[in-house]
């Protein structure tokens, strides 16, 4: 009987141990995931680093990991697609803008906020260290031998009459690239953007294989049901991508869903 009983016991640490282990890994190890879009427009391998809802987190000191796992990609460039920190958290807010100065003194960093990070004092700090924030405004840019037009917004609501034409003439001759912190895509597409980057979702914190994000907020199951929850998605030679963050709110609960760095390289299709 004893010895049933220590086994038992034996067996639920062991489970505990797992379930802890498997926490930790979700919640506070990075996964760069790497995806491919082609353009006509684009005439060089262009690599983009996004990162999205750090919600004040970091990992290692100073955001060490991060940073050194962002240089390891050799980005052109960084978007940063808000919610960096987490309204109310002046340490997160610390965090957020000690990573983008340092980022940005290496790379050319451009930003937009969500609904947590809208602040302007914030927005006045990242300008004078070298972030470009483009809330509601776009900058012409030249990688290598490609031009891209980049656009940014800073809605985390949207009215039934909004309208990207009413705030931006697109450019039809470069590859256009919108950064949105919310991922609504199917309201951009009017507007013919080549490249949308998105955030917000959290890629639906709690996943599963083959089945995707469990529950977003709104819906069960957002991925089966054909909602843009986290990845890279193309819809009438359009994309977007949505990432899946790299912090938590309100609460750390990532299941298969471990916090991201998200390289898209542009590839010219000749």
């Amino acid at each position: 009987m004893k010895k049933r009983k220590k086994l038992h016991l034996s067996t639920l640490l062991l489970l505990l141990l797992l379930i802890i282990f498997g926490w930790w890994v979700n919640n506070h190890t990075l996964s760069v995931n790497e995806y491919e879009v082609k353009s006509e427009l684009v005439n060089d391998e262009i690599t983009i680093v996004q990162l999205s809802d750090l919600h004040g987190a970091c990992f290692g000191k100073g955001n060490k990991t991060l940073i050194d796992r962002v240089s390891a990609q050799a980005p052109d460039f960084i978007a940063v697609t808000g919610d960096m920190f987490t309204h109310g958290s002046e340490n997160g807010k610390r965090n957020a803008l000690e990573l983008l100065c340092t980022l940005a003194e290496k790379y050319p960093v451009y930003y937009v906020n969500g609904e947590h990070d809208d602040d302007e004092a914030f927005f006045t700090l990242l300008r004078e260290n070298g972030v470009n924030v483009l809330n509601y405004e776009d900058e012409v840019i030249t990688v290598k031998n490609t031009q891209l037009h980049l656009y940014g917004i800073d809605n985390v609501y949207f009215p039934p009459h909004f309208d990207l034409d009413n705030a931006f003439k697109k450019d039809e001759q470069t590859f256009s690239i919108l950064l949105s912190h919310m991922p609504e895509f199917e309201r951009f597409k009017l507007f013919g953007m080549e490249l949308t980057l998105s955030g917000d979702t959290h890629g639906g914190l709690f996943r599963l294989p083959f089945v995707g994000a469990v529950y977003d907020g709104n819906t069960v199951f957002p991925d089966l049901n054909g909602e843009y929850v986290k990845g890279l998605y193309e819809k009438d030679g359009q994309f977007i991508h949505v990432s899946g963050g790299l912090g938590n709110y309100p609460v750390p609960v990532r299941c298969w869903n471990r916090p991201e760095i998200a390289v898209i390289k542009l590839q010219p299709d000749k």
